[in-house]
């Protein structure tokens, strides 16, 4: 076997990864959305959905990170490992992902409106 065969890696359309606390969204039992009924995850996927980033950001849960906010959701952008954050409950789509992306939140059209 040489090390060619064991190359296990590929290219992905990903700019960034944002983590999510899969128990803290089943405590919240959704929390997010209009209607308080979604979840934190299918909330920033909408919205980066909405705002044309959908495959440049994966939106992705795991286990307990050890933080157990009580009205929030533990999110760690992987681009910055040296924070975690507290999405509480009820934080709408732009304000949940300007806290995890920052200035990449929203792209930059060039002065274009989304249609």
């Amino acid at each position: 076997m040489c090390a060619n065969d064991l190359k296990l890696s590929r290219p992905t359309p990903w700019k960034q990864v944002v983590v999510l606390c899969r128990k803290c969204g089943k405590k919240q039992d959704g929390g997010f959305g209009s209607k308080g009924k979604d979840s934190l995850k299918s909330l920033l996927r909408q919205g980066l959905r909405d705002n044309g980033r959908r495959r440049d950001v994966r939106v992705f849960e795991t286990s307990c990170m050890g933080v157990c906010p009580k009205r929030g959701v533990t999110a760690l952008n992987a681009s910055r490992p040296g924070t975690l954050h507290v999405i509480a409950a009820g934080t709408d789509a732009p304000t949940a992902l300007q806290t995890l992306l920052g200035d990449d939140a929203i792209p930059d059209r060039g002065g274009v409106e989304p249609a």
